[in-house]
This record gives structure tokens, sequence and C-alpha cells, in this order.
């Protein structure tokens, strides 16, 4: 008898949730701008990750001061460099 119960009411729940049928179709232009939200959302993504890079790393525990103390040494070392003699 409780199984019977479930199923009326497990068929019941089905016929209210299930959609009625829909007489539509998606034209080829749903799909082309679907595919453009999923592009966008990921060249968001990526301009979010440039912006927040050493956030990025610092949450991940990437040590970033290396890095940037070696770019500081190496434009350091470029602008200090010898100017050529060119007065020969």
């Amino acid at each position: 008898m409780q199984k019977a119960g479930y199923s009326v009411l497990s068929l019941l729940f089905l016929s209210l949730v299930a959609p009625p049928a829909a007489f539509a179709y998606l034209d080829p232009g749903s799909g082309s701008m679907l595919l453009q939200l999923v592009l966008g959302g990921l060249a968001g993504l990526a301009v979010i990750a440039k912006l927040y890079w050493h956030r990025l790393l610092a949450l991940f525990g990437v040590n970033s001061q290396q890095a940037e103390s070696d770019a500081e040494t190496e434009s350091a070392s470029i602008t200090t460099s010898e100017p050529s003699d060119r007065s020969q």
C-alpha cells in the first residue's frame, strides 16, 4: 500500500514539474549568440586575471617577490649601463 502511494505522488510531482510540449526551434543565431557569450566570459576572466595577477599568485602561495626583484635588477642594469663612446 505504501509503495502505491509513493508511485502516485511521484506521478503527480512529475506531471506538475514536467514542462508542456513546446513547438519551437532554435535558429542558427541562437547558437552563435551562446558561443559569443562563452567566449566573452572567457575573455573577461582573462582580463580579470591580468589585473589581479599578483593577488592570484599570493592566493596560490607563489612567491612573486623573487620575480619582481629580478625584474628590478634587470631594469637597473639596463639603465646604468655605460653609454657608448661615439666621438671617435
